[in-house]
C-alpha cells in the first residue's frame, strides 16, 4: 500500500469510527479536484486532498481548491495522521 493510501485509510476509519461518512471521489471531466470527502450531520462536511511524503499540491490543484475555497466549501489538504485527526476534530465539532 502506498503512504497516501495509508492515510486514506487512517482518515476512513477515523471519520467512520466518529460516526460521520467516507467517501473516495472521483470527478469526471475535473482534474485537481479533492480525492475524499467526509461527512457528519449537514452542514459538517469537507473536501480533503491526501498528500503523503514529498507529494506536492500542483497548481492546477491549488486553483480548484482555491475557487472551491472561495464559494465557500471546506477543503483542506492532510499529509500527516495528526493533520488527518485534527482536519477530522474540526469538521465533526463544527
Amino acid at each position: 500500500m502506498t503512504p497516501a493510501g495509508r492515510l486514506q485509510d487512517h482518515l476512513k476509519h477515523v471519520v467512520q469510527k466518529s460516526g460521520g461518512q467516507y467517501r473516495k471521489v472521483r470527478w469526471e471531466g475535473r482534474n485537481g479536484c479533492p480525492d475524499c470527502f467526509v461527512w457528519w450531520a449537514w452542514p459538517k462536511a469537507a473536501f480533503i486532498e491526501i498528500k503523503a511524503d514529498a507529494d506536492r499540491v500542483s497548481g492546477h490543484q491549488q486553483r480548484e481548491i482555491g475557487r472551491m475555497q472561495d464559494d465557500g466549501i471546506p477543503v483542506y489538504v492532510a499529509r500527516t495522521i495528526e493533520e488527518i485527526d485534527e482536519i477530522v476534530q474540526k469538521v465533526r465539532t463544527g
